[in-house]
């Protein structure tokens, strides 16, 4: 039975994602988990205001502020006054969460270079990366598709 691409596509980011959490628990992050995914990718250097990164995310206000603040609690991330705004709060990277991200980065060059010879030997060939860059770029240029509703015009 043929599944559908998104099936696929979100298997093989969820099996990326899982190689990754287990690099960072083997170099001494054990707390880390999937659900820290988010935070870490969506987090610009110099911090980021939470509805911001919530936003990112695509989830709500209530569940990234839940995610953070557990992470805080671990000592990943911490709130600072934004310069920018005195009233506004940025989520900034501690030196631990500075820490793992560079092991984070490291291991997803790898875990990238991994993935790409296993979808040639899977019968892939040619610039997997620049195809899938090139056809989310599509998408996202593309107006969404919305299915027709009957008796709707």
């Amino acid at each position: 039975m043929n599944r559908p691409l998104i099936a696929l596509l979100r298997g093989i980011s969820a099996a990326i994602v899982s190689e990754l959490i287990a690099t960072l628990h083997a170099a001494g992050y054990p707390d880390i988990t999937a659900a820290h995914h988010p935070v870490f990718y969506n987090l610009d250097l110099e911090g980021t205001r939470l509805t911001t990164l919530a936003a990112r995310a695509g989830i709500t206000h209530q569940s990234m502020g839940e995610l953070v603040a557990g992470m805080i609690e671990l000592g990943y991330l911490a709130r600072q006054p934004d310069p920018a705004d005195g009233r506004a709060r940025l989520i900034v990277l501690t030196g631990k969460g500075q820490r793992a991200v560079r092991t984070a980065r490291k291991a997803v060059a790898d875990i990238d270079r991994a993935w790409l010879v296993r979808l040639r030997d899977a019968g892939l060939h040619g610039d997997i990366e620049g195809a899938l860059a090139a056809a989310l770029q599509d998408a996202s240029a593309t107006p969404a598709w919305t299915p027709e509703i009957p008796g709707k015009k």
